[in-house]
């Protein structure tokens, strides 16, 4: 009997059964919509063993006139990126854990006739949040000067629009390396990893190099929203692919990831107010 597993991650993947059905496919869209709202926020992850996948989801000046643009990927795309250490510490006598983040790569494309991809735009990024256990991570570009032209539309929270079982969805990334594209499928599934956190399976296939794009949804909003990032495909035997299989995560756990690593802005969420003290 051969064993159903996951590919990219060592995580044992439960399928949980659902009761919601829906289908919010589109018809008479122009395919310019497509490309701006999906194709073009995704970037090429490029490693020094690799690439993987990102999405921009924001790029905004801050009050200082300066752009603020963050891509969100992975953490097993650039897991390797960030490496522990133990040096010795005079003070305390004792050797302490320190860590060191490399910057990252990332590859923008340009386009003709909106699907031709002619070349690319590279850009450093840096490292500033990720979380092991939700497989996410978040890169804030390094230039401060120019915006990143495209940004993708996150799924609004508190909304019983979806997505739903049966509903049509994209999976969008630059898989092998290539100019990002996109597939089509739908949401098959809802599972949990091993560390309980919570999955999409969809039918839409991906393969390597997808890891860290995005998930789409078109929404009654008539947009192309991110539900999720396609993290890993299923597999079974010795490492037999099943890429119309693919588990992402959803939205929910990205808004877990962005918040508790003090990036709530980027969901729209109000700074905090600072107290002010009262010397009376």
């Amino acid at each position: 009997m051969k064993i159903l597993s996951a590919i990219l991650l060592s995580a044992v993947i439960v399928l949980a059964s659902t009761t919601a059905f829906a289908n919010s496919k589109k018809s008479g869209s122009v395919p310019e919509q497509e490309h701006l709202q999906m194709l073009y926020p995704t970037v090429l992850v490029r490693l020094t063993n690799g690439s993987g996948s990102g999405t921009v989801i924001h790029s905004a000046q801050n009050e200082e006139l300066e752009y603020e643009s963050y891509v969100l990927t992975n953490w097993h795309v650039i897991q390797n990126y960030v490496k522990l250490t133990k040096v010795w510490s005079p003070e305390r006598k004792e050797h302490v854990e320190t860590e060191n983040r490399r910057p990252v790569n990332i590859d923008l494309w340009e386009y003709n006739n909106f699907s031709v991809a002619v070349g690319t735009i590279g850009r450093l990024a840096n490292i500033v949040a990720y979380d092991k256990s939700r497989d996410l991570a978040l890169l804030k570009v390094e230039d401060t000067e120019r915006p990143m032209p495209h940004v993708a539309k996150l799924y609004p929270e508190d909304q019983d629009d979806g997505p739903w079982i049966f509903q049509t969805v994209y999976a969008v990334g630059a898989g092998l390396g290539k100019p990002p594209f996109p597939t089509m499928g739908l949401l098959s599934g809802y599972g949990k990893d091993t560390d309980g956190n919570d999955l999409y399976l969809a039918s839409a296939p991906i393969i390597f190099g997808n890891s860290g794009g995005a998930l789409y949804a078109y929404s009654p909003r008539r947009e192309y929203e991110l539900i999720g990032v396609p993290s890993m495909v299923s597999a079974y035997g010795w490492g037999n692919v099943v890429t119309h299989m693919a588990w992402s995560r959803p939205i929910a756990e990205i808004r877990l990831f962005l918040r508790a690593n003090k990036y709530g802005f980027i969901l729209g969420d109000k700074p905090e107010e600072k107290e002010v003290e009262d010397n009376d």
